[in-house]
Order: C-alpha cells, then structure tokens, then sequence
C-alpha cells in the first residue's frame, strides 16, 4: 500500500487532547487520524453528525442510539437515525424498512 504525507494545522490543546484520548485507546495521534479516515472513506460519511442549532434532546437521543447500535452499512447492518419529525430514532435498513422500537 503506497503511503502519502498529510500535513495539517490544528490548535495545540485540541491535539493534546486528542493524543491523551487516543493514548486511552491504545495508539497513537496518527493511528487515531488513519482510523478517522478509514472511517469517512468506508462509511462515505462523516461519523458523526454536523449540524447547526441542534435540539440538545434530539443530539442526546441521535448519540445514545448511535453508541449502542452499529452504523456500519457495508455489512448489511442497519444504520441508525432520527426521525426529526417524530422526535425519535429508528433503524433504516438496506431495503428502506424502519423501525421505531428500539431496545
């Protein structure tokens, strides 16, 4: 595999914090970018959600969801998400089914 260089600019206290959390995790800062990376490459996404002006209950609730269910669509898995209008979170799978009841 053909390896490049990536140079990039980012504030002193978020890169320590960054390499104290990731340290925690067993590697270092630029394993913990490469696992990023790979991340958004696989996922196609950014892996986690970028918004503006979030309702904090609804970003609680996306973030639980989230955390105890895999988002990992490549191996057929559901992906989970928030339904805005009914203010609760669901599964959507590969074929377009939701569901709701979540456990």
């Amino acid at each position: 595999m053909a390896e490049t260089r990536l140079s990039v600019r980012v504030d002193n206290n978020t890169k320590k914090q960054a390499e104290a959390v990731f340290t925690a995790l067993g590697m270092n800062l630029s394993t913990g970018i490469n696992v990023f990376l790979a991340q958004v490459a696989r996922s196609q996404a950014i892996p986690f959600a970028l918004e503006l002006n979030a309702d904090p209950f609804e970003r609680r609730m996306r973030d639980a969801v989230t955390a105890k269910i895999s988002t990992v669509t490549d191996a057929g898995k559901p992906v989970a998400l928030f339904d805005n209008e009914q203010k609760r979170p669901y599964l959507e799978y590969a074929d377009g089914r939701r569901v709701y009841d979540i456990d």
